[in-house]
């Protein structure tokens, strides 16, 4: 079964892939309009995300050069445990990573692999006043398969009228699965309407896609909720106001990454890189919440990932809809 969806997604085009998100992403959100005009209760259970990364907002065109996420989060009534709020998530992504050179045709003119990758990812996560453990796993592939190359091409030509990507060499097509757990925990040191909080989030991720230990120190500051109900986290079921920013910094020993790498066994990309084991990565998040909508904009700074590489930066832009 998963050869002959292999053989139908291979064979769409980059417009193609472009109208079936589209659909699945509009489809969706009509649906849930619907939903929510029939339901009167003042807390939402379910919640549907669109959001998108790229550098290009900041005249940039390389490394993580864009992302696509379309998500859906669902508040358990009856969960695992009998204190906390758990809650699931389903997230379709598609990455697309490139050389800073993105219209060089030779392997000595670029720093890093293209890559593409497709995933689907499950989480599950318990919240609390002050904590928060969240456990995921991600299925997903590597390679033109995941039709990032063909996207990326056709966003160029239609829509940016950019310098189009040769992606002339690709992380090779290869299926992945990955499992990560994050771990936070919160202190409130001064209350609302301008509070200010001071998080602490180690994160752990294994697989084939990527391997790695990460800490993150995070300062939030404005009108928030606690970690169970608040935007920050992702949490579903509040509709009380929050606006707040907060500044992050992290540090993450990486072991592997299978997209500057390659894959671990039988590998057939032609161009793969060394990572350099520790990076660093430094954030601003701008956060608010009105009602059942959710607005989200974030920048992101991360330091060399290899000798050959430089820093890179870019912006995450999101909506939710929570019904």
């Amino acid at each position: 079964m998963f050869s002959l969806f292999h053989v139908s997604f291979s064979r769409m085009t980059n417009l193609q892939i472009f109208q079936w998100f589209m659909l699945l992403f509009f489809g969706i959100g009509i649906s849930t309009n619907v939903i929510s005009q029939e339901t009167n209760s003042s807390e939402p259970r379910n919640q549907i995300e669109f959001r998108h990364d790229n550098d290009f907002i900041l005249l940039t065109d390389r490394y993580y050069s864009s992302g696509l996420f379309l998500t859906y989060r669902r508040d358990l009534n009856y969960g695992i445990f009998i204190s906390g709020k758990e809650q699931l998530s389903f997230e379709v992504s598609q990455l697309a990573f490139t050389p800073t050179s993105i219209e060089a045709i030779a392997l000595s003119q670029i720093d890093r692999p293209y890559a593409g990758f497709l995933g689907i990812e499950s989480g599950w996560s318990l919240s609390k006043a002050d904590t928060r453990i969240e456990a995921k796993i991600l299925l997903g592939t590597t390679g033109p398969r995941s039709g990032a190359g063909q996207f990326q091409r056709w966003y160029h030509d239609n829509v940016v009228l950019w310098q189009t990507p040769t992606w002339f060499t690709e992380v090779a097509n290869k299926f992945h699965v990955n499992a990560s757990v994050n771990y936070l925990k919160e202190w409130q040191l001064n209350p609302n309407p301008f509070s200010v909080h001071i998080a602490l989030q180690p994160s752990l991720s294994a697989g084939t896609k990527d391997v790695y230990a990460a800490s993150e120190i995070i300062a939030s500051f404005g009108r928030r909720n606690q970690v169970d109900s608040s935007v920050a986290y992702n949490n579903v079921g509040s509709t009380e106001r929050e606006i707040f920013f907060s500044f992050r910094a992290g540090l993450r020993y990486v072991g592997y990454n299978a997209l500057l790498q390659g894959a671990l066994i039988e590998d057939r990309s032609d161009f793969q890189v060394d990572l350099k084991p520790i990076v660093f990565q430094l954030g601003f998040d701008f956060n608010h919440r009105s009602g059942k909508n959710d607005y989200k904009f974030a920048y992101r700074l991360i330091s060399k990932e290899t000798e050959a590489m430089q820093r890179h930066q870019y912006l995450t832009l999101g909506y939710a809809r929570s019904f």
